[in-house]
Parts: structure tokens; C-alpha cells; sequence
């Protein structure tokens, strides 16, 4: 069984299913003999192992949620001859906000079918991506920001750009920076995937000193801090 990880736009799909295969149903049967759920489970062939695949995704689609249309490529056996045919189809995940690297969505019987009558699953294993400039903590997403000297001791306004394309201010007036001093910003980070609330984002500032100094620049600073 193949697949293309392509997306493909405007084609329907199916609804995501998690976890095991579909329950069996069947009534009870009378007391003393087997029921029909007994009786249908002796007789199945065992559920064969199910295609498994990686679904890689992006922290911006982790943030926002997206929706993943994926072309496969299966082989069912021909009715009247009973030889393999090859088909192709295409699946779509609803990728929601807040997941996480080893969520797991399962399409019962849309894999390959077996010589003996059985169809595999399909399972895809969600796979998060690294990010240039984001990383996450659970809930929570850290970043760094640059200032120079002079913003770190005589305060700064800067505007940085959310997973979700927001600009966002991010200033400091009051107190000076430490090289790696933290700032938080609640509501900000990524959104838990059942209660919806988001987590924070930590920011760290890089304070970015100067290589080498004038004489009249060590004078002033020397004027000034000492």
C-alpha cells in the first residue's frame, strides 16, 4: 500500500476514527449455549495488523488546526477473479488545535485487502515538525528575542509574529534586562486540545553585547554606571 503526502484540495473524505477497530455487536445468546457474538468472533479470521504511516504536521497547524487530504494507493482483490487490484483514494484528517506528536487516527478497513478476505486499517501516528523560531512545552511555546545593550538597559518596544500570523507587542520600560531574563505571556501559547484554553509563551531575551567599544563610548558608559 502506497500514499502520496501531498494535500489535495476540494475532495471529500472520511471522519477521523481513534483508538481500536470497530466493536463487534450481536445479541446474547440463551444460557447454556455459545452466544452470536461467541459464535461470529470463533469463526472471523484474526484482525490483521494494521498500515501504519507517519502524518508530519507543522506547529502552525498543531496551533490552528488544519485539515490534511492524503491520496492512497490500496490493493482490493477483482470479485471474479480474485486478483489483486490497485486503486487510489483520498482520506482527510481533521487536524484539531492542540495535538500533539503520538496522536494516533485510525481508518478501520481502508487498507490493503488480504488473499484471505481481511482489509488492514490504516493508522497514521501524528509527527510534529520543528520549528524555526517556536518551540513547545506541553502547553506552553518559548521563543527568544534579541535586544541590544542599550534596549535591554534603557527599555525596548518590539513586535514579533504569532503561529497564527498576529502581530504581537512585547515591551519593557521599567526594569533592566539580565542576559536570559524570562517574560510571560499568558494566553499565548498553544491550545490544549480538550479543555481549548491556551497555555502561556515564555519569552527569553538574548541581550546582544557589543564586540569592542570607542574610548568615548567606554568614557560615557563609565560617566553613567560608574
Amino acid at each position: 500500500m502506497g500514499m502520496d503526502d501531498n494535500d489535495f484540495g476540494g475532495l471529500g473524505g472520511f471522519n477521523n476514527i481513534f483508538g481500536g477497530g470497530i466493536p463487534h455487536g450481536g445479541a446474547a445468546g440463551s444460557r447454556g449455549g455459545p452466544s452470536f457474538r461467541q459464535s461470529q468472533q470463533s469463526n472471523e479470521a484474526p484482525k490483521p495488523l494494521a498500515v501504519k504511516r507517519i502524518l508530519p504536521c507543522t506547529l502552525g497547524d498543531l496551533y490552528t488546526g488544519t485539515t490534511k487530504r492524503l491520496k492512497i494507493t490500496r490493493r482490493l482483490l477483482d470479485g471474479a477473479s480474485g486478483k489483486p487490484l490497485t486503486t487510489e483514494k483520498v482520506i482527510t484528517i481533521n487536524v484539531k488545535p492542540g495535538w500533539k506528536t503520538g496522536t494516533k487516527i485510525r481508518f478501520p478497513n481502508e487498507g490493503d485487502e488480504l488473499p484471505d478476505g481481511t482489509t488492514q486499517d490504516i493508522e497514521f501516528e501524528l509527527e510534529e515538525k520543528p520549528h524555526p523560531v517556536y518551540k513547545r512545552d506541553g502547553d506552553n511555546l518559548h521563543r527568544s528575542v534579541d535586544v541590544t545593550l542599550v534596549e535591554a538597559l534603557m527599555g525596548f518596544q518590539k513586535t514579533i509574529e504569532t503561529l497564527d500570523g498576529r502581530k504581537l507587542g512585547v515591551s519593557n520600560a521599567n526594569t533592566v534586562i539580565q542576559p536570559g531574563q524570562e517574560s510571560r505571556v499568558q494566553g499565548e501559547g498553544m491550545p490544549n486540545s480538550k479543555s481549548g484554553k491556551k497555555g502561556d509563551l515564555i519569552i527569553k531575551y538574548n541581550v546582544k553585547l557589543p564586540k569592542q567599544l570607542t574610548p568615548a563610548q567606554k568614557e560615557g558608559l563609565n560617566k553613567v554606571l560608574g
